[in-house]
């Protein structure tokens, strides 16, 4: 990971990556073979890569893409007791991961707010209204084709160097 990315990385998601909440997304499985905090890292890794690569360097926007970005999947966590099905999982899962961004931070922003709402489009209707949630919804099927390829999403020392800060 490059360090420009780790550290916008660090700067606006390390109250949220410190807590008990995210620390246990590497206990739950996602697509098959990695966890939920995995596959967490490399949607905001690709996020925030995204926003570079645009131009994008504007604090507000970027705080809110790694915000969304690493809160977009936490409403997955313990999903054999919260769904019925995968179905049900990947249709209800936004508004949970929603209500654990607010708990976990506090905030209520309506376009990380959006974003996580609409990070499964096209797959759930509903379409991102802004900036933000069009780069999370990319960033999420980029991981998620690399991680059902075998590829790697996040090194051991990036996902070690985030955790630790």
């Amino acid at each position: 990971m490059e360090d420009r990315v780790r550290n916008i990385i660090i700067k606006y998601g390390s109250s949220i990556l410190s807590t008990d909440t995210f620390k246990k997304t590497f206990e739950q499985k996602h697509h098959l073979h990695l966890t939920v905090g995995d596959h967490t890292l490399g949607v905001t890794e690709e996020a925030v890569k995204m926003c570079l690569k645009r131009g994008i360097i504007d604090s507000p926007t970027l705080k809110n893409v790694v915000t969304a970005s690493l809160c977009h999947d936490l409403g997955i966590m313990g999903r054999n007791e919260k769904f019925k099905n995968v179905i049900e999982c990947h249709t209800m899962h936004p508004e949970e991961s929603v209500k654990v961004y607010r708990e976990l931070t506090g905030e209520d922003d309506p376009r990380v707010v959006d974003a996580i709402l609409h990070h499964m489009f096209p797959i759930k209707p509903g379409r991102p209204k802004y900036t933000e949630g069009w780069i999370l919804t990319a960033a999420d099927k980029k991981a998620s084709v690399k991680e059902k390829t075998g590829t790697k999403v996040i090194s051991d020392r990036d996902r070690m160097e985030l955790l630790s800060c």
